[in-house]
C-alpha cells in the first residue's frame, strides 16, 4: 500500500474516533481507539521493515508502547499504566532523536526554544501542583521527560531543517500540547472539547513523528 493510502485510512480512523468522543458513544472506542495506532504500526514497517538502520527499532517500539498506553487508557483504573506506557514511547522517540547524525550546529534560535520549554513545562506543574496529590512525582517525571522529548527532536534536526525535521519537531510539539490538554482536563479543570482537542492533537503528532522518522531512515547513509 502506498503511503498515502496508509495515511487516508489513518486519518479515517482518526475521525471516526473523533466523531465518536463528539457523539459520546464510549464502548466505540474500544474499536476505534486501538486502531490508530495498529494502522500507524503497520505504516511504520511497511515503510521501514526492509531498511538497514537498527534505529528505526526505537519508532517500531515507541508506536508499541503508544498503542499500550492508549488501551490503558481505555480504563480509568489503568491510568498510571497508560502513563508508564507513554512515558516509555516518549523515551523510545527521544533514543531515535539521539541517534539522528549529523546534527546542525545549535544556534540562538533553539537556545531560545530550550529556554520557552523549560519556562513552560515548571509553569504548567506549578499550575497542577495543587491538585496532583500523590501523582506529583509521576506527573514532574513525565512532564520533563515530554519536554526532553521534544528537545531531542529540535536538537536532531534543528529549526532550519528538511521536510522529515519539521515534522518531526512539529510532531513533538503538537505531543506536548496534547498531554498538556490531557493534564489540565485531568487535574485542573475540565472544559468543553477537551477529549476532541487530545485526540486531534495526539493522533496528528504521532503521524507526524512516525512520517518524519521514516523520511529521514529512508535518506539517511
Amino acid at each position: 500500500m502506498q503511503p498515502k493510502h496508509w495515511g487516508a485510512l489513518y486519518f479515517l480512523i482518526l475521525l471516526a474516533d473523533l466523531c465518536v468522543i463528539a457523539f459520546d458513544i464510549p464502548y466505540a472506542r474500544f474499536a476505534t481507539k486501538p486502531l490508530i495506532m495498529i494502522l500507524l504500526g503497520f505504516y511504520g514497517w511497511s515503510q521501514a521493515g526492509c531498511l538497514p538502520h537498527r534505529s528505526k527499532n526505537f519508532i517500531l517500539a515507541a508506536i508499541i508502547f503508544s498503542w499500550s498506553g492508549d488501551v490503558f487508557l481505555l480504563f480509568p483504573h489503568y491510568f498510571i499504566a497508560g502513563l508508564v506506557s507513554f512515558l516509555t514511547a516518549h523515551l523510545l522517540y527521544t533514543g531515535f532523536f539521539l541517534t539522528v547524525q549529523p546534527k546542525p550546529k545549535p544556534g540562538w534560535k533553539e537556545g531560545a526554544v530550550l529556554v520557552v520549554i523549560i519556562i513552560y513545562a515548571v509553569r504548567l506543574v506549578q499550575r497542577l501542583v495543587a491538585n496532583l496529590g500523590d501523582m506529583k512525582p509521576a506527573v514532574i517525571v513525565y512532564t520533563a521527560v515530554i519536554s526532553l522529548m521534544f528537545l531531542s527532536a529540535v536538537r536532531a534536526f534543528g529549526l532550519n531543517s528538511s521536510k522529515a525535521g519539521r515534522l518531526c519537531i512539529g510532531g513533538a510539539l503538537l505531543f506536548v500540547l496534547s498531554d498538556s490538554i490531557l493534564a489540565i482536563e485531568k487535574f485542573l479543570t475540565p472544559f468543553p472539547g477537551s477529549g476532541i482537542l487530545v485526540m486531534l492533537t495526539y493522533g496528528i503528532a504521532q503521524w507526524m513523528i512516525v512520517d518524519g522518522s521514516l523520511r529521514h531512515l529512508k535518506t539517511a547513509k
